[in-house]
């Protein structure tokens, strides 16, 4: 019977499995710590057996990068969304980077992450080892609306100064040193002075 099911069948089950398993590893992450994630406790959570969830997944750190994997893109959707509200670009940037910090210092498994408590350390160090693909994309995300709003601007300074605001705003979301904020009002300040043609020296 098995054999004679549609291809898209199986692949729909496995997408299933897939997002449960990531939805109970988030689950157990957020509630006990990264410890108490593992291959057993997550095939019991989802109700199949742990040989079941090798097929899925070879091992607990390829669930943590899913996972991570998974955050990011939402999280990068959240920014992307943020950034259409605004024609102005410097507007645009303020409204981003509120919401990457706000949010980044929100979510339940990012705060799992940078507490280090239980095994935090070890999804920790997945999120800095694969953090550049990470970065890179939020900063081509953000130069691609700067760029499509305001194509007269310089096209190294608009790499430059995306790129500098991922990394200051992850930076934050790391090790914050100031309130949001102050952080946003620094951030947009530096978009601002960057982006926007001063004619007027004693323009802010």
């Amino acid at each position: 019977m098995n054999s004679s099911a549609p291809a898209n069948f199986h692949a729909r089950v496995r997408h299933q499995l897939h997002h449960d398993a990531l939805d109970a590893a988030y689950r157990l992450l957020v509630d006990r710590g990264w410890a108490a994630v593992t291959m057993t406790a997550i095939a019991a959570e989802v109700g199949v057996s742990r040989q079941t969830l090798y097929k899925e997944f070879s091992s607990k750190d390829e669930i943590g990068q899913a996972l991570l994997n998974r955050e990011a893109a939402r999280f990068l959707d959240g920014v992307a969304d943020r950034l259409a509200t605004h024609d102005d670009p410097v507007a645009a940037i303020e409204a981003a980077v509120r919401y990457g910090l706000t949010e980044g210092s929100a979510n339940p498994l990012l705060r799992a992450v940078l507490s280090g408590d239980h095994g935090g350390d070890t999804l920790l160090g997945l999120l800095t080892a694969n953090s550049q693909p990470l970065i890179t994309l939020a900063g081509q995300v953000l130069q691609e609306h700067i760029t499509a709003r305001a194509p007269h601007l310089d096209e190294e300074d608009v790499t430059a100064t995306a790129d500098a605001l991922v990394r200051l705003t992850a930076s934050h979301l790391l090790q914050p040193l100031d309130p949001t904020e102050t952080t946003v009002a620094r951030l947009t300040r530096l978009a601002r002075r960057n982006l926007v043609p001063r004619s007027d020296p004693d323009q802010p």
